[in-house]
């Protein structure tokens, strides 16, 4: 599974004019090691700055109940496998998000001045962090793929920025993006929207915990279930708490009901 740091993405698009990023000087002390930014860390922290400057940040969190995905995984991971492709929660994720991004184009949209901008393809960024920084390869078209081709695409391109070998069009024209700071096992985080999209999906821990289950008769028993947590920030200029928590519910629907013929 592509792995990212929380809260940050690196820029696939200009960025927005709002005056140069000025960090301050701070003074070093005795045994003090100083070490200056890389092209890329300054590009990224430049962009997180710009990103807080320009978007009204809010974040939402949803509980997922992946017992539904666990059971899948687990069913057919080692027949994909076999075709070669890492059957990864991250997939699942991707693949639902891309298909209620159809439905919720106002999470799927950009900011140009005074205007929104909603994109009519669903273009999902995937954050990678590596050893030395962070980019954002793109899956084009992600909601017209099978959970395979998904997830296939997802496991080439990291594979991929890992080696330093992706091509520029594949960082560029991501309409949505998703980090993984849970792969650290971080239990939910608020990341930074990645400019000029308006939402970023942030997945947190994946582990078996205790929970409430209503039985069929109604009474109530605590079960062992694989949970994580969701979190998504989007910018709320243009996308009221309402429009992320109908899109995060969905998601979720979507989740834990998954259906075997997609597999």
């Amino acid at each position: 599974m592509p792995v990212t740091a929380p809260g940050g993405t690196a820029p696939r698009s200009p960025l927005p004019s709002v005056g140069p990023v000025e960090h301050p000087v701070v003074e070093p002390w005795p045994g003090d090691r100083v070490e200056p930014f890389s092209k890329i860390r300054k590009i990224t922290a430049d962009h997180m700055i710009l990103s807080r400057r320009t978007s009204a940040h809010v974040t939402s969190f949803f509980e997922i109940d992946y017992s539904r995905i666990a059971e899948l995984r687990r069913k057919h991971k080692a027949a994909y496998a076999e075709r070669g492709v890492n059957l990864t929660y991250l997939a699942f994720i991707a693949k639902t998000a891309a298909e209620n991004l159809r439905t919720h184009a106002v999470v799927n949209a950009a900011v140009s001045g005074d205007n929104i901008i909603y994109r009519r393809d669903v273009n999902i960024g995937i954050a990678v962090a590596l050893e030395w920084g962070l980019i954002v390869p793109v899956v084009k078209r992600a909601d017209e793929l099978s959970l395979a081709g998904l997830a296939r695409a997802i496991n080439d391109l990291g594979e991929r920025a890992r080696g330093k070998k992706l091509l520029p069009d594949e960082i560029q024209r991501g309409t949505f993006t998703i980090t993984n700071p849970g792969v650290f096992g971080s239990y939910a985080g608020a990341p930074i929207i990645n400019q000029p999209q308006v939402a970023i999906l942030g997945v947190g821990a994946i582990e078996k915990r205790p929970k409430v289950v209503t039985l069929p008769d109604g009474t109530d028993t605590i079960a062992i279930r694989t949970m994580g947590m969701l979190s998504m920030s989007y910018d709320h200029r243009v996308v009221d708490g309402a429009d992320a928590d109908r899109f995060l519910a969905d998601v979720k629907r979507a989740l834990e009901d998954f259906p075997e013929g997609a597999i």
